[in-house]
């Protein structure tokens, strides 16, 4: 296994039984952010040169749009509570509930909403060292 799948992977299941094990609950909780996307951690990629990772994690209020844009890279979405509506251009509108994850494609044009609430996930943000890592979106 590669060292990045490895690392979101285990990161995946830590948080999945963290969120779904209420013996252990307190040990597990992390405090809820503010809202947008807080980044957790910004690394390079040691496999690949010229790539970077963003852990983030992500929080949308009930019923709040995150503006439209899109990221130079590949996001890796993992929901942890509540839920959120992914809204991107070319696509059917498409519900993410706690426990599911979500691949949005290098520069989907994409406007996420919080659902009745709020949602929040981990997101791993894949793209080139030195790109923004989030732009606005011409799409109307």
């Amino acid at each position: 296994m590669k060292p990045m799948t490895f690392l979101i992977a285990v990161t995946l299941v830590t948080l999945s039984a963290c969120s779904h094990s209420s013996s252990e609950l307190a040990a597990c909780e992390v405090p809820m952010p503010p809202p947008g996307s807080n980044e957790v951690l910004r690394t390079k990629v040691e496999v690949a040169e010229g790539l970077e990772v963003i852990i983030a994690d992500v929080y949308i209020p009930p019923d709040a749009t995150v503006p439209r844009h899109y990221h130079p890279g590949e996001e890796l979405v993992y929901i942890l509570s509540g839920s959120a509506v992914q809204v991107e251009e070319g696509q059917p509108d498409r519900l993410l509930e706690a426990g599911e994850a979500y691949v949005i494609p290098a520069e989907a044009v994409h406007e996420p909403y919080g659902g009745p609430n709020g949602g929040r996930a981990i997101v791993f943000r894949l793209h080139l060292e030195g790109m923004e890592e989030r732009y606005p979106s011409p799409w109307q």
